[in-house]
C-alpha cells in the first residue's frame, strides 16, 4: 500500500512539473531581438543623450511615422523617438518617458486616438525582456485583473498540452491557434524587430516596402469619458514643468477614409481636449490625416511618401508653434 502511495505521489509530482514546465513553454521566445526589446536602446537613449532634446512620445504611429534625423537635422537638437506599441498602454508610455526627463527637453505627445488600457501579454513579454520596466507599469485594480486572466489563460493551455502528451489528444485548430499566439511571435518578422530601429528610434525596414492592399486596424473608435486620461496628462505637463522641461500636444497620423468614418468621436476628443488640456496643443485633428495609400500595413503605421510627408508638416509646426513660442 505503501509502494501504491508513493507511486501516485511520484506520478503527481511530475504532472504537477510537467503542467509547470509547460505553461512556461512560451519563455524560450524572449530574446534580445525581439521588437518590444527594442525599449532596451530607446531608455538607453534617455539616459546618454543630453539635453536639449526632442522626445516624440506615443505608440507605433511615432515608431513608424516620423524621420528623426531629418527633424535633427532641421533644429540641430537631439531627437528621441519612444515609440513603440499602443499595447502597452497609455499609463506606461507617459511613465517611460516622465522618469527619465532632464532640464530642456521638449516633448512632443502623439498619442493615439483614445489610448487607454495595456494588453497583460504584451506588459509580460516586455518585462522578461528589460525587467527595469517593472517603474513605469501602473499596479492597479485593472493590472491584477489583467493578471489573473492571462495566468489562467496560460494554465488552461498547458492543461491541454498534458493531456496531449498523457492521452496522444490532438488539438484542434483553434487550440494550436491559441498555443502559437500565446508565443508572442508575431513581433519577430522582417519588419517588426529590435534591429530595425535606427540610432533615434525610428522604424526603418518597411521604408523600401510595398504598402499592404488592405491595411489593418480599421475600427468604429468609440466615445467614451476620456477625462482621466486628460487629468494625467495635465500632471505629467506639470511634473515635466517642475524638472525644466516642456511639453506639446499633436495629434497623431491617420488614414482619410477612417477619418471620415470616425469623425464625430475625433472632433468631440478635440473639443474636450482644447477645454481641458494644460498643455499647447500645436496641431489640429486633421493636421496629419493622409489618404490610405500613404499607410504602409495598420491604419497608424504610414510608408516612406506618408513619413516623409509628416516630418515636413512637423517641421512646419516646430518652426511656428515650438521653437518661435521658445523665444
Amino acid at each position: 500500500m505503501k509502494k501504491l502511495f508513493l507511486n501516485i505521489a511520484i506520478l503527481g509530482f511530475l504532472a504537477l512539473s510537467t503542467v509547470w514546465l509547460l505553461s512556461r513553454r512560451g519563455d524560450i521566445s524572449y530574446n534580445d531581438y525581439n521588437y518590444l526589446a527594442a525599449i532596451i536602446d530607446k531608455n538607453n537613449l534617455l539616459d546618454t543623450v543630453k539635453s536639449p532634446r526632442i522626445i516624440f512620445v506615443g505608440a507605433s504611429n511615432i515608431a513608424f511615422g516620423i524621420d528623426s534625423e531629418e527633424i535633427e537635422d532641421a533644429f540641430h537638437i537631439p531627437v528621441i523617438n519612444m515609440g513603440l506599441h499602443g499595447n502597452l498602454g497609455f499609463d506606461f508610455i507617459l511613465n517611460e518617458v516622465k522618469y527619465n526627463l532632464k532640464k530642456g527637453d521638449i516633448i512632443i505627445l502623439a498619442i493615439e486616438f483614445y489610448l487607454d488600457e495595456f494588453d497583460y501579454p504584451t506588459i509580460s513579454y516586455l518585462l522578461n525582456v528589460y525587467p527595469q520596466a517593472e517603474q513605469y507599469v501602473e499596479r492597479d485594480a485593472y493590472y491584477y485583473k489583467e493578471k489573473l486572466k492571462f495566468e489562467f489563460a496560460k494554465a488552461q493551455l498547458a492543461r491541454k498540452r498534458l493531456f496531449n502528451i498523457f492521452f496522444g489528444k490532438i488539438l484542434n485548430l483553434k487550440e494550436a491557434k491559441l498555443i502559437a499566439e500565446s508565443d508572442l511571435n508575431l513581433f519577430d518578422t522582417t519588419i517588426y524587430s529590435r534591429n530595425k530601429f535606427n540610432s533615434n528610434g525610428d522604424v526603418i525596414s518597411h521604408l523600401d516596402k510595398p504598402s499592404l492592399k488592405d491595411i489593418r486596424g480599421r475600427i468604429q473608435i468609440a466615445r467614451k469619458d476620456y477625462s482621466g486620461r486628460i487629468d494625467k496628462m495635465n500632471e505629467f505637463a506639470e511634473f515635466s514643468e517642475s524638472k525644466g522641461a516642456k511639453v506639446f500636444y499633436t495629434y497623431p497620423c491617420y488614414p482619410e477614409t477612417e477619418f471620415i468614418r470616425n469623425k464625430g468621436p475625433i472632433m468631440d476628443l478635440d473639443k474636450k481636449l482644447s477645454r481641458e488640456l494644460k498643455m499647447p496643443v500645436i496641431a489640429s485633428p486633421t493636421e496629419f490625416i493622409f489618404p490610405d495609400s500613404l499607410f504602409f500595413d495598420t491604419v497608424y503605421h504610414l510608408n516612406k511618401e506618408g513619413r516623409e510627408l509628416r516630418t515636413i508638416r512637423m517641421i512646419e509646426i516646430l518652426k511656428e508653434k515650438v521653437f518661435n513660442a521658445k523665444n
